[in-house]
């Protein structure tokens, strides 16, 4: 006796496709920026300048930028 019917097995294919920011799955996007602003946040506590914490910002985005850039695409 199986434990599952074998007729619920069978997967289809689906056009729905997530939305994309910046090339990206939207939840891949929301997870980079959060990282980027804890490390930012994380920057600013640790060295008790704002102005660390704009050129931490600034360069996060930038990394941001180039990695979109160096990643494949695929569409």
């Amino acid at each position: 006796m199986s434990l599952t019917n074998e007729s619920q097995l069978v997967m289809t294919t689906t056009e729905d496709r997530q939305a994309r920011v910046a090339g990206m799955d939207s939840g891949t996007a929301i997870l980079a920026l959060t990282i980027c602003a804890v490390l930012t946040i994380g920057i600013a506590a640790l060295s008790h300048s704002a102005v660390a914490a704009v050129l931490a910002s600034v360069a996060l985005a930038g990394g941001l930028v180039i990695a979109l850039r160096i990643l494949p695409r695929n569409r």
